[in-house]
């Protein structure tokens, strides 16, 4: 798994001269999957959110997950998921902190993991988050946060995957 996961993180890496953000996650879910997410983020969107909403920043994220059945070390699953985030900044001036949430796509590369099965390889990826800007001389976060896959019944059976994770995340 970490040679996967060394080899998501050099492709993600390799596009960060197209991004704002890069981001490295580990993940965890309750089905005993275990994970890592490296993705980058697009901040610089030339639009601009109506004030009803609380004027969040929206952010265009790409990333590629890697996750395996921690029973099972070869039962493995992969997934690239593409999403819109909307971040609203809720304290601090100094040292931010932030609630983020989006839906957006993924396309895994099997659709069984464990005793898990998503019928289908399309599945939306729905995510909330808080994320921390802990240094004033640097613009990196860290973040917490859950996520949800699944087809919205598109096909059944619909199992969906539930994971926490924290990550880090470095602007520039």
């Amino acid at each position: 798994m970490w040679l996967r996961a060394s080899l998501v993180v050099l492709i993600i890496s390799s596009f960060s001269s197209f991004a704002d953000e890069v981001h490295v996650a580990g993940a965890y879910s309750t089905d005993q999957l275990r994970g890592v997410r490296a993705g980058y983020r697009v901040t610089n969107l030339p639009i601009e959110m109506p004030t009803w909403l609380g004027s969040p920043s929206l952010h265009l994220e790409a990333a590629l997950n890697h996750w395996q059945d921690s029973d099972n070390t070869a039962d493995n699953i992969t997934a690239f998921t593409i999403s819109p985030i909307l971040s609203w900044q809720i304290a601090g001036a100094e040292r931010p902190l932030y609630v983020e949430a989006g839906i957006g796509g993924s396309y895994f590369d099997k659709t069984q993991i464990a005793n898990r099965r998503l019928s289908t390889q399309f599945q939306f990826e729905d995510r909330v988050s808080l994320s921390w800007q802990y240094s004033q001389s640097s613009n990196a976060r860290i973040a917490l946060g859950y996520t949800h896959y699944s087809n919205a019944d598109i096909k059944r059976p619909n199992d969906g995957l539930d994971f926490l994770w924290v990550s880090w995340v470095l602007p520039f």
